[in-house]
């Protein structure tokens, strides 16, 4: 059976980096530089849905 991960993700956000890297696992690189685009595209993706759902 497939685990299930379940949180709560805080305001502006829609998967933590937390989050994200326990699923992707070892970085290979600079981690500061992954987790910086990830912020910037996971911000991007909640602004979208709450301009969708704000309709």
């Amino acid at each position: 059976m497939s685990e299930k991960i379940t949180f709560v993700p805080g305001p502006g956000k829609c998967v933590p980096w937390e989050i994200k890297v326990e699923e992707l696992g070892e970085i290979p690189g600079n981690e500061e530089t992954v987790k910086k685009h990830w912020e910037n595209l996971d911000a991007f993706a909640y602004g979208f849905i709450w301009f969708w759902v704000q309709r």
